[in-house]
């Protein structure tokens, strides 16, 4: 009886042991077969893959250390452009001895000149071997300009953003020679604006300074920030007329201080709510209350603009509203029983309006 409990006992145990090793073997000299492809799906990829760039891009792409001249043919016939480019920012970079030779001088924005200066008198292809950012699409503007300016916007974000929904082009804010800041300042406007004010007759905008001591332009803009943001932005331009406003006209505030106009992966990281891009200047109003007022909270509704408008107003405070129709449009139970004198704020009760640390009512203390 002990031999055959012990013969039981040894097939028990080898079954199993038996049937890992196997598997073991097996798994390690098994050759995997080949994933099961679609002919046409890898043509399709192959296609793709060897798909050439679009232009402006294609320029670049296809071109040859020859086709480079490194400037000297431009100089022939853009002498003006090309004097005016030496004065520009631009050309410290542009210069840069470590630069590829697709990304110095004037080639590194415009295109190898090769093809450029050969079909030069062919008026039908003029355009077709040059990047010309004043016959380019706004599409292929920005194409040519994150070649380098990446760090800035990707090409897929820029493709996200309203500007370039709107049909804006880096060259509607952005000038790339310095002649045009000695006076010549531009802005494509739509057809329909041309008996505007501020367009003259060919149908570009003449930059006025609207804000006379708006803050100096920076990175190469056509004007300074409110004056340009204002020729699209016009209700936004207008509101600051008002006689309580941000500090924008006076030159102490500047628009991109609270938007971006080129919003990139990092932005999206650091993205703020109205509250947090108010209390960067307003700190005396970002709490920790005991007590928080629920717009000032930045947990419900839109935060600081449920009671402020953020460009003007014609309310202190630049606030929607100074009296006390602004409180009940929320404390609707109080517009009936309840009638201070002037408004909540104002009356000698609710003092502190944005949060208290002693009285949930917002009481004076």
């Amino acid at each position: 009886m002990k031999n055959t409990g012990s013969y039981r006992r040894f097939f028990l145990y080898s079954i199993p042991v038996t049937l890992l090793a196997g598997l073991i073997v097996a798994s390690v000299f098994a050759t995997p077969a080949p994933p099961k492809t679609n002919g046409k799906d890898t043509e399709a990829k192959t296609a793709k893959a060897a798909k050439p760039a679009k232009f402006p891009l294609s320029l670049w792409a296809t071109a040859d250390e020859g086709d480079y001249s490194g400037g000297k043919n431009c100089t022939n016939c853009h002498k003006t452009q090309t004097d005016s480019y030496e004065r520009s920012p631009h050309t410290v970079y542009m210069k840069d001895p470590h630069n590829t030779v697709d990304k110095t001088g004037c080639e590194g924005c415009h295109g190898p000149s090769k093809n450029h200066v050969a079909h030069r008198k062919e008026e039908e292809g003029l355009y077709q071997n040059v990047v010309s950012y004043t016959h380019s699409t706004p599409e292929q503007i920005a194409a040519s300009c994150l070649r380098c300016h990446q760090d800035t916007v990707t090409q897929n974000h820029w493709k996200r953003t309203e500007h370039s929904h709107a049909g804006v082009s880096c060259t509607s804010c952005h000038q790339m020679h310095w002649a045009d800041r000695l006076g010549k300042d531009r802005i494509r406007v739509a057809p329909d604006q041309k008996n505007d004010a501020l367009t003259n007759t060919v149908g570009k905008a003449q930059v006025a300074s609207v804000f006379t001591n708006a803050a100096a332009p920076k990175a190469l803009l056509k004007s300074n920030e409110a004056n340009l943001c204002g020729s699209c932005h016009r209700k936004v331009g207008a509101e600051f007329r008002n006689n309580f406003h941000h500090p924008v006209p006076e030159g102490r505030l500047v628009c991109s201080d609270c938007h971006s106009a080129h919003p990139n992966r990092d932005d999206r990281k650091l993205m703020r709510t109205a509250k947090q891009a108010c209390i960067t200047c307003h700190a005396d109003v970002a709490g920790p209350f005991v007590y928080e007022h629920d717009p000032a909270s930045d947990l419900t509704g839109t935060g600081c603009l449920e009671c402020h408008n953020p460009h003007g107003s014609s309310n202190p405070a630049i606030l929607n509203s100074f009296t006390r129709g602004l409180c009940i449009k929320c404390h609707t139970d109080k517009s009936v029983n309840h009638n201070p004198g002037r408004n909540c704020w104002d009356s000698g009760c609710h003092s502190a309006i944005h949060g208290s640390n002693h009285d949930p009512r917002f009481l004076q203390r």
